[in-house]
């Protein structure tokens, strides 16, 4: 039998607990009386993206994956379930969720398929097995069969659905928030997949879940990415400078000039026209920026006669040069990678979108000379120097780990965890655990740099015999992060 880990955050305290599938589903079709799922929804359409909803802190954490037993190190796992769940998302609302879930519940291989407790996104749970309908029993074969198998089920979803599968890393802890949908589909009999127990953790560079590019040109792409109005005026703006240039007045703001305004006027319709602005745009922006004092139907009449007698709308871009490649640039960065320049390491970091690499790896050579390949398969004319000006940029984001760990840990619970990590290490000095403690509170202060006239020069040194478990000591560092 089947059976999900539910983990409670009271705050202060942290309680955790099993249930039956079946349960599960049970529990979603009707809510509480104080209705929490309900209560995040209506609390989450005034939350920006990014932050955080205090709501969902109401709603237990939901681990499919497998069973566990909550331990003084952690989660130990009791039984692995080789359920694997897909996040597809974001939708934009109830009628999007509807077709997203009977799309899937066409593939016998759904075991249960439900909406999100935001609202706006679906569960999709598949079963997984070995050929001789076996789990695996250690952590680490569960580990990598539960990433080989998310990998396999989103190549075998993902062609059937409607909307993309948000790209979620596969580790066994991987949670979503109770949810409420009293039209739940559940299929306890679904037809499970056979994948052989792999070898190790898949190679996340070679695996690839890009969507097929559109038949747009580059620079259409490119400027969808803006707002409507935002690619309208810079294609304006630009189409007036080359009108400017092409009746050789070299200074926009130069009032005298040799020509008639119906000229500029004509030229910069023509412009326009060739850069794909619709007509009542051209007409809105000349009138009300650069010929308030004409009438308006005359302003319509002249760019209406250039329209009018015109074949060849939108030829030709009126950005330069340089501005196409700029705005090539970003959108294709933006839509194929996410950037970061990580200062404690000094180097940029980087990820593929729409793949399954969840980490972010440092830029070198290598990686520069495949975003530049990428990009030429698209017809954009990168170079790899151009890549390199853009990643070493303000462009790109500045992220610093060390604050991104403190400022996303809970809030203290009062329990002192310092003087407990000191006492693990053997020491005649009775002053050890407070010394630790004080140095531990200054090297953090210093992390974030909280005084810039002093700075923490002192570091613990490990002293001892061979094999007193020095080393040992920092494999179970890790178990204080949690």
């Amino acid at each position: 039998m089947i059976k999900i880990t539910q983990v409670r955050d009271g705050g202060n305290h942290v309680t955790q607990s099993t249930l039956t599938l079946d349960a599960w589903v049970e529990r979603m079709k009707e809510e509480v009386k104080t209705c929490p799922v309900t209560m995040f929804r209506s609390q989450l359409r005034h939350v920006l993206p990014g932050d955080h909803c205090e709501a969902a802190d109401k709603l237990p954490k939901m681990m499919p994956a497998a069973e566990f037993r909550k331990t003084e190190g952690g989660q130990c796992m009791k039984a692995y379930n080789g359920l694997v769940e897909l996040t597809v998302g974001p939708l934009a609302g109830r009628a999007e969720v509807e077709q997203v879930k009977r799309e899937a519940w066409k593939l016998p291989q759904t075991r249960c398929a439900f909406m999100g407790a935001s609202g706006h996104s679906v569960k999709i749970l598949v079963a997984f097995t070995r050929p001789d309908n076996t789990l695996p029993l250690t952590r680490a074969e569960a580990e990598a069969f539960h990433a080989h198998a998310y990998i396999m089920a989103v190549k075998c979803y993902q062609p059937q659905l409607s909307f993309d599968i948000r790209p979620k890393e596969p580790f066994l802890e991987q949670y979503s928030r109770l949810s409420y949908d009293p039209d739940v589909l559940y299929r306890p009999d679904s037809v499970q997949f056979y994948l052989s127990q792999p070898m190790g953790m898949p190679d996340e560079m070679a695996l690839h879940t890009e969507p097929a590019v559109s038949g747009q040109r580059p620079l259409e792409r490119a400027l969808g990415s803006y707002e409507t109005a935002d690619a309208l005026s810079m294609l304006f703006e630009a189409a007036l400078r080359q009108a400017y240039i092409d009746l050789d007045k070299p200074d926009p703001a130069d009032e005298k000039s040799s020509y008639s305004w119906d000229t500029l006027l004509s030229q910069l319709a023509l412009n326009c026209f060739r850069s794909g602005i619709p007509e009542e745009a051209v007409v809105s922006r000349a009138r009300f920026r650069h010929f308030v004092r004409k009438p308006l139907e005359l302003v319509r009449q002249v760019v209406r006669n250039v329209y009018s007698r015109r074949q060849d709308f939108g030829s030709k871009c009126a950005l330069s040069r340089e501005q196409q490649l700029s705005v090539l640039i970003a959108e294709f960065m933006k839509r194929r990678y996410e950037f970061r320049f990580n200062v404690q390491t000094g180097e940029a970091e980087f990820r593929e979108r729409h793949s399954f690499c969840f980490r972010f790896q440092p830029v070198d050579k290598r990686a520069l000379n495949s975003i530049a390949l990428d990009a030429q398969a698209e017809g954009i004319p990168l170079w790899d120097r151009d890549i390199s000006r853009y990643v070493y940029s303000n462009r790109v984001p500045v992220y610093n780990p060390l604050e991104d760990f403190l400022f996303n840990l809970p809030e203290w619970d009062g329990r002192d965890r310092i003087r407990p990590l000191a006492q693990t290490v053997p020491c005649d000095n009775p002053h050890w655990p407070e010394l630790f403690h004080r140095w531990f509170l200054n090297m953090v202060a210093h992390w974030r740099g909280m005084d810039k006239r002093y700075a923490n020069s002192v570091s613990p040194l490990l002293v001892g015999a061979q094999g007193t478990r020095k080393s040992t000591l920092f494999d179970f560092l890790k178990l204080y992060l949690a």
